[in-house]
C-alpha cells in the first residue's frame, strides 16, 4: 500500500516559485562575490547555465529548497541575479 506524504496543495507549492518581496528580492537575489566566483563562466558554463545556476542559488537559502520548475521563476528573481553585484554581502 502507497501513502501519499504530501497533498496535492503542498506539492503544487514545491514544484512552482512564490510572489517575492521587494526585501526578499534583495537580501536573496543580490549575488555576493562568492556568489559570482561560483556560477564563474571560467568553468566551462555558458550564459543561460550561469543565470540557472545564480537563480538556484539564490532561491535555496530563500525557500530552504528549489522548486521543481526553476524555469518558472519569477521574471525579477532572474533578472536580479543577471546583473553585477553591487555589495559585498547579503544583508
Amino acid at each position: 500500500m502507497s501513502t501519499r506524504m504530501f497533498s496535492e496543495d503542498q506539492l503544487e507549492r514545491l514544484r512552482s516559485y512564490p510572489d517575492i518581496g521587494r526585501d526578499d528580492l534583495i537580501r536573496y537575489f543580490t549575488l555576493t562575490p562568492a556568489d559570482v566566483a561560483f556560477v564563474d563562466p571560467g568553468r566551462g558554463r555558458g550564459p543561460a547555465d550561469r543565470l540557472g545556476l545564480a537563480v538556484q542559488l539564490a532561491t535555496l537559502p530563500w525557500l530552504g529548497f528549489v522548486p521543481d520548475q526553476v524555469s518558472a521563476a519569477p521574471p525579477v528573481a532572474v533578472a536580479r541575479p543577471a546583473e553585477r553585484p553591487r555589495r559585498s554581502g547579503r544583508a
